[in-house]
C-alpha cells in the first residue's frame, strides 16, 4: 500500500512554503517593479510621441517664419532698387538742367562779352579813325606817308 513517508510531506510543505516566501519577498516586488517600468515607458513614449508632434510643429512655424521673412527681405530689396532708381532718375534730371543752366548763363554772359567788347572795340576805332583823320588831314596825302602814319598809329595802339 501506500506508505506515508513524513519526509515527503516535509519536502512538500518546505517547497510549500519557500513558495509563498519567494512569492512575497521576491515574484510580487519584481512584478510591481516590471509593471511600474512598464507605466513609465508608456509615459516616456506618449512625452516622447507629443514632444516629436510639438518640434515639428516648431520646425513649420519657424519654416513658414523664414518663408514670410525671406519674402520681406525680397520686397525691401525691389522698394530699395525702386527708390536708388528713382534717385538715379532725378540726379540725372538735375545735372541736365543744371546743365542747361549753365549753358543759358554762358552764353547770356558771352553775349554780354560780346556786346561790351563791341563797345570798346567800337570806341577804340572811333579814337583811332579820329586821330587818323586829324594826322591825315594835317598831312600831305600820298600813299607812303600813309602807310607810315597807318603803321606808327598802330605801334601807338598797341603800346596802349
Amino acid at each position: 500500500m501506500i506508505s506515508i513517508n513524513y519526509a515527503f510531506i516535509l519536502v512538500i510543505l518546505n517547497f510549500i512554503l519557500l513558495l509563498i516566501v519567494l512569492n512575497k519577498i521576491l515574484y510580487k516586488p519584481i512584478k510591481k517593479f516590471l509593471i511600474e517600468r512598464q507605466k513609465k515607458i508608456a509615459s516616456d513614449m506618449d512625452n516622447a510621441e507629443a514632444s516629436k508632434l510639438e518640434a515639428e510643429k516648431l520646425v513649420q512655424k519657424k519654416e513658414d517664419e523664414l518663408k514670410a521673412s525671406a519674402e520681406d527681405v525680397r520686397k525691401m530689396k525691389k522698394a530699395a532698387n525702386r527708390d536708388a532708381a528713382n534717385q538715379a532718375a532725378d540726379i540725372v534730371k538735375n545735372a541736365k538742367d543744371q546743365e542747361k543752366k549753365i549753358l543759358k548763363d554762358t552764353e547770356e554772359q558771352l553775349v554780354h562779352e560780346k556786346k561790351k567788347a563791341m563797345k570798346e572795340i567800337e570806341s577804340d576805332l572811333t579814337e583811332m579813325v579820329t586821330n587818323l583823320s586829324a594826322k591825315f588831314l594835317s598831312e600831305k596825302v600820298n600813299d607812303k606817308n600813309d602807310r607810315n602814319l597807318i603803321k606808327k598809329m598802330l605801334t601807338e595802339r598797341e603800346n596802349k
